[in-house]
């Protein structure tokens, strides 16, 4: 199994989060949804764009006002230990 640069994950996750982001907002405004996440309109923008990346503490945050977990995000795999070959 190759390992990506960390940079690669970087971007993906950043990119899977504003895909999320994007996709709950939905219909709602920006102000609505940056309401409801806790956070200002400005950085949601910056989130959704990937302008801004989140960090754990933050994504932690939103996830807990929404009652979600990071697999709900990101995935059940990116949570799953790789093996160790050694």
């Amino acid at each position: 199994m190759e390992t990506l640069p960390w940079w690669k994950v970087m971007a993906s996750l950043d990119k899977a989060f504003a895909d999320f982001l994007k996709s709950h907002r939905g219909n709602q405004s920006y102000a609505a949804l940056a309401r409801t996440l806790g956070i200002s309109e400005s950085t949601l923008y910056r989130l959704i764009n990937r302008e801004q990346s989140a960090t754990l503490r933050g994504v932690e945050a939103i996830l807990q006002r929404l009652q979600m977990s990071p697999a709900d995000v990101f995935g059940e795999e990116t949570f799953r230990k790789r093996d160790r070959r050694g």
